[in-house]
């Protein structure tokens, strides 16, 4: 087949394929060294594969290896795999908070905005996981990728780059532990307010309350002043293993109504950093605000509480109104950023949200 009968988007793909930079100038030398026994191998049934030579296969595998993307299943939570679009990696650049995210539809690969995008703006897709400290994503950026990060999250004084400074702040061995994070499970729950703050935030900014302008700046009001032991990616990591511990606990079925406060807890606290560290309508944003309203909602019907709850209870986040606004959110972030129809489990997203939305509680 020549490259004239095949189809026009295959041509546009080769076309943007052979445009891709190699950088094979910058691989590790034992990168180069697996890549060149690679290309031996290939070379030997070059007449099959159609490549001239050695160093083409190794051109290859180092444009595929800088220029390839994490494949993700349709729920946008775990990874697949990993490919290599040409016209993608051509055409779309880094950064740490994009506009615009993957997803995967039937073996199809749908680039979706998370955010509203003017005519002139750039494009912009997460190369890597966002939620690390900015002095290990330059890293990795640079070691992979070969560039320099130049975001708008990684350079400047916006909001959103003050927030990543303050996650990003080491925190000294003698204060490792976030200030909340229990010992135990049977010391009673505790919910700092700048957790319940920032999920307002998000919640209502879900809801069309301002612009995203403003949303970042509330973000930053929200955690400007707190300590590295509390808001940091080592707090965060504190809170995402306890919530983690907290659901092994609920799915071995022995279980104390405290641990599922806990959980209910962990999870909004999980909730806030990723609020505080994604674009907020991220698939993994809205996947935390449906577990979490699912969470809040089990713990209600476990503890057979009446629709009038106790101000401890309510000061936790913990209410049937927290759960519909949480379910809500959830819905409205998947509408954008992954496919609301897809089923979790034995129901799709939007019938787990409707059977949350239309909960009640009677004495």
């Amino acid at each position: 087949m020549s490259f004239q009968t095949l189809p026009a988007w295959l041509r546009v793909q080769c076309e943007a394929w052979h445009m891709l930079v190699t950088h094979r100038d910058k691989h590790p030398q034992f990168v180069l060294t697996q890549y060149e026994e690679i290309a031996r191998v290939i070379h030997a049934h070059r007449e099959d594969i159609r490549l001239d030579s050695t160093s083409d296969a190794i051109d290859v595998l180092c444009r595929s290896g800088c220029n390839n993307f994490a494949a993700y299943e349709p729920n946008g939570l775990r990874m697949s795999g990993y490919l290599c679009s040409p016209l993608v990696s051509l055409l779309l650049n880094h950064s740490c908070l994009p506009n615009a995210a993957f997803v995967y539809v039937g073996g199809l690969q749908i680039v979706r905005a998370l955010d509203d995008i003017q005519i002139g703006d750039e494009i912009t897709l997460a190369y890597m996981d966002g939620l690390q400290p900015r002095d290990v994503r330059q890293k990795q950026l640079s070691a992979v990728y070969f560039f320099d990060c130049e975001c708008s999250k990684c350079c400047g004084e916006s909001a959103r780059a003050q927030v990543d400074v303050l996650m990003s702040r080491a925190v000294s061995v003698d204060g490792q532990m976030p200030e909340y994070l229990p010992t135990d499970y049977v010391q009673p729950p505790a919910i700092e307010p700048w957790v319940l703050k920032v999920v307002d935030v998000l919640l209502a900014y879900c809801q069309n309350d301002g612009t995203r302008d403003d949303f970042d700046q509330r973000l930053l009001d929200c955690v400007g002043s707190l300590p590295p032991r509390n808001f940091s990616f080592a707090a965060y990591t504190h809170w995402l293993e306890c919530q983690d511990e907290c659901l092994e606990r609920i799915s071995a079925e022995c279980v104390s109504n405290n641990v599922r406060v806990w959980a209910c807890v962990s999870a909004m606290y999980v909730l806030a950093f990723y609020t505080c560290v994604y674009p907020p309508y991220l698939s993994l944003v809205g996947f935390q605000c449906l577990e979490t309203s699912k969470l809040v909602w089990n713990t209600l019907v476990a503890s057979e509480m009446p629709n009038e709850m106790s101000n401890e209870w309510l000061e936790l986040g913990l209410s049937l109104d927290r759960v519909k606004r949480l379910a809500r959110c959830a819905l409205n972030i998947l509408r954008v950023a992954a496919e609301p129809t897809v089923s979790e489990g034995d129901l799709s997203i939007e019938s787990q949200v409707a059977m949350l939305v239309g909960q009640s509680l009677v004495n």
